[in-house]
This record gives structure tokens, sequence and C-alpha cells, in this order.
């Protein structure tokens, strides 16, 4: 009977031991010489793999910048102090909050006149372009507004992974009513009819 107690503790000893693993290795140095690796990116990045590299390095330099149209004042407006307001520039806002942004700190308007609007966003001077037309290969339009005219966000068409993140931030702006209330706020008063 003793020789079966004993027999029984030690298998239980053994189990138990089994569970368990030993901490790793701290992996050794590197050579003198030769860099470290560098580790892979940590679980709180917001960069993804496969995302737009124009949405990354948005997100890295910590600004969105949108050309806006200096010829429409019923759309976007500077005032005294610099602020922008109107219709466009809550768009815009809209656009770098879902990016992760800062809508009130993190966005920079460049007011361009007719004659600039596409060497704007062809150059990379902006991110995006309110207001505009695409009417070369090397830029894409993204309806965001239908009033008497479509009114387009363009982008350069080299980043196709941007253009459907901003089409998906667009319909999520719809769908949440933020893009009705900037047209009610900004576009109504005017008499301006607009839809999505």
């Amino acid at each position: 009977m003793r020789n079966r107690l004993l027999a029984v503790a030690a298998l239980a000893v053994v189990l138990t031991g089994c569970g368990q693993s030993e901490p790793a290795a701290p992996p050794p140095p590197p050579a003198p010489g030769i860099p470290a690796p560098v580790p892979s990116s940590s679980a709180g990045s917001e960069v993804e793999l496969g995302s737009s590299p124009t949405l990354t390095a948005i997100k890295q330099r910590k600004e969105l910048m949108v050309g806006v149209r200096a010829d429409e004042p019923k759309f976007v407006t500077r005032d005294p102090a610099g602020g922008y307001r109107g219709f466009d520039a809550d768009i815009a806002r809209d656009l770098a909050r879902r990016m992760g942004l800062n809508p009130d700190s993190q966005v920079q308007f460049r007011r361009l006149p007719p004659t600039l609007l596409r060497d704007a966003v062809g150059a990379g001077n902006v991110d995006l372009l309110l207001g505009g037309t695409a009417d070369v290969p090397q830029l894409t339009q993204i309806p965001y507004a239908v009033t008497d005219t479509e009114r387009n966000l363009v982008i350069k068409s080299d980043d196709p992974k941007l253009a459907e993140e901003l089409r998906g931030m667009l319909q999520a702006a719809v769908a949440d009513g933020t893009w009705q209330r900037a047209h009610d706020q900004n576009l109504a008063p005017q008499g301006i009819s607009a839809h999505p």
C-alpha cells in the first residue's frame, strides 16, 4: 500500500511539471557592427498591413492637408481670424476625425485658385481636394455631394486603398447623420439643396 501511495505521489509531481514551460532565453546580443533587429509593430500601432500609404503618411505626420477652392465661398470661407467655415470645411474635419486626428488642430487648409487645383493634388501639396474635378488619369474623384453639379473629393489615383477608405468614411458620415448636419448648418441657410 505504501508503495502505491509513493507511486501516485511521484506521478502527480511529474504530471504537475508537464504543463509548465521554462521562460525563453533572451536573444543573443548582436555582433559588433551589426544593427540590432527592429521589433515588429506592436498591437497598439495604428498602421495596418495593406493600408493606404497616403493614409499612413497622414497619420505619421499627424496632419491632414486639405485643398479647398478659393472661388466657392458658398462651400467654404475663411474668417478674419484665419479659421475655415462651411460645408467643405466640416466634411474635411469629419474625415480627419475618422482618420484618428484632432479635427480642430490637425487639419491644414489651403485655399487654392482654380489654376492650381489639379497641380496641388498631383504634386502632393495637399492630401485631398474638396470641390475639384479629376480630368486627368493621375487623379481620382470621389463624389461627396450633389448640388446643381457633383462635388468631388480629388486624390491621386496611385493609392486605390485611400479611395476605398475615403468612400467608407463618407458613407459612415451619411449613415450617422454627420453629412446631413453639415448640410443643414451650412448649405440649407443659403438655399442650396444637396444630397450625398
